[in-house]
């Protein structure tokens, strides 16, 4: 029977008294009288003793080192509110070996408000903090632990990390140093580690170099003697990281044209439907390292080639440069982005190489990780396009004198202008990823994301003048024989500020000969659906296999723009490099 609160203080008396007495019978050898003497302490609680013994199978579960137990156990018997110091302290000091630092936070919170004395409470409060982000609270309590714990490792290697997140890298650097030094503390290869970082930081590199050199000699085989061999190399002038990817597939398009409802199609198109295949290289390097910054570039260039709609061939290079800074007393990176895209037309047949769109973009993003694996990344960005393809009115207007003649005519809303797409627009958008966390039978790393997305477009022509509201959800899993599952489903609000000036193909169809066609004098208004599904296996660290299908559902109330899209495709991906 479970119980949620621990025995009373009274209870507890009564547990305690109970057990001296015992004691105090066996050793007397009285055995007669112990009848008389558990009589004369009273009857006790069944209640109390099953609390006391789970209470007990906690602590002892805490001490073994056995957290994930410890915890269940821990979490029935103590208070809400909680008031044992030491269930909450062990509960508190298991959270933090487990990396669930919230949950270590509250519980050493309240053990400390119970009981301020408790051991080393300040110290592991401050390490909670630390890990938190909390750095202003790290500080002042671990301050208040210097006074009893100053001498001992996990002060030093935490008050030196604190004095680096808050840039403090003389003050981090002495408190790192002192903590290596200590023979008997576990806290390397973390303390050398971060004590070249803030020497670094200090402006000291031959000290620096220095801790990094007793990382990689002392720490063989560790992640840590790996990044430190690669600051080191930084340091020396060595290689600059760099990779590169490559990418091949073929893709089935059931809608290559994103032909429309009732859309006829040109006489020399035979279909809509197209196999192609597709091509993708991003070579890129990380080059900038300037304190607390980072940054690099990467040249994209992407390709595809129809099998029958070579009109829709295209080539499309593409830069990107970037820097990184982490944001002091955080964990959380910024990153700011600059991308140049010129996608073109590469048709074969005509010759002709044509930019279809010249395109610029400024972006800023934050990642902040969080405890258990979950993370949040929130952006925004700012862009400019020109596209350069020709533009022509669609018929006769019925101001027009050829209009007579003219199997329709359409009212005069001047096309040509009113279909520049040249324009500006912005967004912001923000995502959270996380564990799943619920078990799922042979399935492992199962995660959960969301994902909202706004953007607003401001074009030349009205036609494409709008705005786009998006929201995304993803799930993932490794699944057995190592396969990758992605599937993501979204569904997008994209109101347009004025009606289409493209008419209903059924409208053309029912007009009578040199009448006017009567467009839909709504403004635009579209409703997408759409899922993403793709199944990966990896080989080795170099090559990745992906079978994919996606289908988006377009509902316009302009006929031309309502259209369905399935796509089926296979590659091959070879990442070289860092």
């Amino acid at each position: 029977m479970p119980f949620s609160r621990p025995p009373s203080s009274s209870a507890a008396a009564t547990v305690k008294r109970f057990a001296a007495a015992l004691s105090l019978i066996a050793s007397s050898g009285a055995l007669p009288t112990a009848v008389l003497a558990v009589a004369s302490i009273g009857a006790l609680p069944a209640a109390a003793l099953a609390d006391e013994a789970e209470r007990a199978l906690g602590l002892r579960l805490a001490d073994e080192g056995r957290c994930g137990p410890a915890l269940e156990v821990l979490a029935r018997v103590q208070g809400d509110p909680p008031d044992d110091a030491e269930v909450a302290r062990r509960d508190g000091l298991c959270a933090l070996r487990l990396q669930d630092y919230a949950r270590a936070v509250t519980s050493l919170e309240a053990a400390r408000e119970i009981d301020p004395l408790a051991s080393r409470i300040d110290l592991f409060l401050g390490m909670a903090y630390y890990h938190s982000g909390r750095m202003e609270e790290a500080a002042a309590a671990l301050a208040r632990a210097g006074a009893t714990d100053g001498e001992r490792g996990e002060f030093l290697l935490y008050s030196g990390l604190v004095a680096y997140a808050q840039t403090d890298f003389v003050a981090a650097a002495g408190r790192l140093d002192a903590a290596s030094q200590l023979s008997d503390a576990p806290v390397e290869p973390m303390a050398s580690f971060f004590l070249g970082r803030a020497q670094l930081g200090a402006k000291d590199p031959e000290q620096a170099r220095a801790a990094f050199e007793r990382v990689v000699r002392e720490h063989p085989g560790t992640p840590w003697a790996t990044e430190a061999a690669r600051v080191l190399d930084e340091m020396e002038g060595g290689d600059v990281p760099w990779w590169l990817i490559a990418e091949v597939g073929l893709e089935v398009d059931d809608n290559a044209l994103l032909r429309g409802r009732g859309v006829g199609l040109p006489s020399e198109v035979s279909g809509q439907s197209d196999l192609r295949g597709f091509w993708f290289v991003d070579a890129g390097a990380s080059f900038i390292e300037f304190e607390e910054v980072t940054g690099g570039a990467t040249f994209r260039f992407a390709g595809s080639e129809h099998r029958d709609l070579e009109q829709f061939d295209t080539l499309a290079p593409g830069l990107t440069f970037w820097l990184d800074r982490v944001i002091p007393a955080t964990d959380a990176t910024l990153r700011l982005q600059y991308d140049f895209d010129v996608p073109f037309i590469d048709a074969p047949r005509d010759g002709n190489r044509d930019p279809f769109v010249i395109s610029h973009l400024v972006g800023a993003s934050i990642f902040k990780p969080w405890d258990g694996g979950q993370y949040t990344m929130i952006g925004t960005a700012v862009g400019f396009d020109d596209y350069k393809y020709e533009r022509f009115d669609l018929g006769p207007d019925e101001s027009s004198v050829a209009c007579a003649g003219a199997v329709f005519c359409l009212p005069d809303r001047d096309e040509k202008d009113a279909t520049d797409r040249d324009g500006v627009g912005g967004g912001a958008w923000i995502l959270h990823h996380a564990p799943l966390g619920v078990p799922v039978p042979k399935v492992e790393d199962g995660w959960l994301e969301a994902e909202y997305r706004y953007q607003r477009y401001w074009s030349e022509g009205r036609e494409y003048d709008h705005q786009r509201h998006q929201i995304e959800v993803g799930v993932g899993a490794t699944l057995p024989l190592e396969l990758e599952l992605r599937v993501r489903g979204r569904y997008a609000y994209v109101p347009y500020g004025s009606p289409t000036v493209f008419a209903d193909p059924s409208a053309i169809a029912n007009t009578p000969t040199g009448e006017t066609v009567v467009l839909n004098d709504d403004d635009r208004e579209e409703h997408e659906t759409g899922v993403r599904i793709s199944l990966s296996r990896a080989f080795g660290e170099r090559v990745l296999v992906t079978t994919r299908y996606s289908r988006t559902r377009n509902r316009s109330n302009a006929d031309v723009f309502d259209y369905t899209r399935d796509l089926f495709g296979v590659s091959v991906r070879v990442g070289l490099g860092g």
